[in-house]
């Protein structure tokens, strides 16, 4: 099969990436791909900042999360920004399991 915009399955598109871009976080790095552009910052925190998940057996922590925003205007577009929507958390989703 391929893609809607015709490329194969495995066929992943070039994406450019700069690090280290903001001095005041402990990391940073902005990626471009196309006209769509993406910044990522980190910060670090001992043990007790751990994110806390309430799940139906019981609860866990997780030391790394991600925290994705998608704005309309990365890729040119006017619109509301608010809540995290069905896209945003799905790719948030995918970042996190390829950085964790």
């Amino acid at each position: 099969g391929k893609r809607c915009d015709g490329r194969e399955l495995n066929q992943v598109r070039h994406i450019d990436s700069e690090a280290g871009i903001l001095p005041r976080v402990h990391g940073s790095a902005l990626f471009t791909r196309g006209e769509t552009q993406s910044i990522a910052t980190a910060t670090l925190g001992d043990s007790g900042m751990k994110q806390k998940i309430d799940s139906i057996d019981g609860g866990d922590t997780k030391r790394f999360y991600l925290q994705y925003s998608f704005p309309p205007s990365c890729v040119g577009e006017t619109g509301r920004t608010g809540a995290p929507g069905r896209r945003e958390v799905g790719h948030g989703n995918l970042a996190e399991r390829a950085l964790a």
